[in-house]
């Protein structure tokens, strides 16, 4: 039984009534394992923020396996679970992070992820720190204002 499967039916229909996209996946599970639960994937700052390549490779095999399905689409790698009772439940924390995050767009997710990714990595940051860590890794990509939404976002779930 898959934790990864549980996340991704759990997240099913909620952007946009689709299925998630690998991207999305990728920042969801950063997210749950920061809030506290111990997935067991190792991440790393990527081109879209955190990324963990133990949890594509987990993503492949599930697919390889035939309990998951990736249609590639303008928007992504699209993922379904195709035998739900290979998904396993998933923990009451997990769930919680999903219903907090599940309806933002994967470009939010990577905004959040990495203002997370960045927060954690500064020793004792201010606002001002971790808006300039994530212009450095992104660019212009993001606007001053929509990262101190973010930094916001995450304070009030208690991310920091």
């Amino acid at each position: 039984m898959s934790t990864i499967l549980g996340i991704i039916k759990s997240m099913e229909g909620t952007i946009q009534n689709k299925p998630p996209c690998k991207k999305a996946i990728q920042k969801m599970v950063y997210l749950i394992q920061e809030a506290g639960e111990n997935i067991g994937f190792d991440y790393r700052i990527h081109f879209y923020g955190p990324y963990s390549s133990d949890l594509d490779a987990e993503m492949r095999y599930l697919c390889g396996r035939g309990d998951l399905t990736m249609e590639e689409t303008d928007q992504g790698h699209l993922l379904s679970v195709s035998d739900i009772s290979e998904a396993s439940e998933i923990s009451f924390g997990a769930q919680h992070v999903i219903s907090n995050f599940s309806s933002e767009k994967p470009t939010q997710l990577e905004l959040l992820s990495t203002a997370l990714y960045v927060q954690r990595a500064l020793q004792n940051p201010n606002d001002e720190d971790i808006i300039a860590g994530v212009t450095k890794l992104k660019g212009q990509k993001y606007s001053k204002s929509q990262i101190e939404y973010s930094i916001s976002d995450l304070k009030s779930k208690n991310y920091f």
